[in-house]
């Protein structure tokens, strides 16, 4: 083919450059949309839409399936945690604590596949819960009141206080006598 002009050149080969980036555009979408049913799977114009759309749900999905696996975890771990007398709250709190690394999946792993091994690690987070309220205890016994403690108990350790007082009481006064 004999061009007699530059600019006549290049409107040809430009043509053809288009036409072939077009097929491989083309060819992506279509590769895409090889399992979409009917029209959507052959006629670009269909196919074009379909992709797109499909690629938005692809994007929104992808984040929405990591935040329900993190709540599966959670619930496995609470599950597993409440067979071995902890909340969750107190389990992941106590592993803090103890500088214990795993995150939420690993754990739940442990929780189903390694069940002595998830025991080992509630029975650390259970000591270090136990020493936070012996702590509490003793450095103010009598402003420490839980939710394991019962009205009954409370009333004992009044009773108890009376006691004490009056018996100290009673040395003083046969001290100082």
């Amino acid at each position: 083919m004999v061009f007699l002009t530059a600019t006549l050149q290049r409107q040809v080969v430009g043509q053809f450059k288009q036409g072939r980036d077009r097929y491989w555009r083309k060819k992506i979408i279509f590769d895409h949309a090889k399992h979409f049913y009917g029209r959507h799977r052959n006629c670009y114009s269909l196919t074009i839409r379909a992709v797109h759309r499909a690629w938005v749900y692809q994007n929104r999905y992808r984040h929405l399936k990591k935040n329900n696996l993190r709540k599966l975890w959670i619930v496995r771990l609470n599950a597993a945690a409440k067979e071995h007398g902890l909340k969750y709250s107190s389990f992941i709190g106590g592993l803090v604590q103890h500088h214990v690394a795993l995150d939420r999946k690993i754990l739940s792993q442990l929780a189903v596949y390694e069940p002595k091994t998830f025991q080992c690690l509630t029975e650390l987070a259970k000591r270090k819960t136990e020493e936070g309220i012996l702590s509490a205890l003793v450095k103010n016994p009598d402003k420490v009141v839980n939710r394991l403690t019962t009205q009954q108990d409370l009333l004992e350790e009044g009773i108890r206080k009376l006691r004490l007082s009056s018996t100290q009481e009673a040395k003083k006064t046969t001290v100082t006598s």
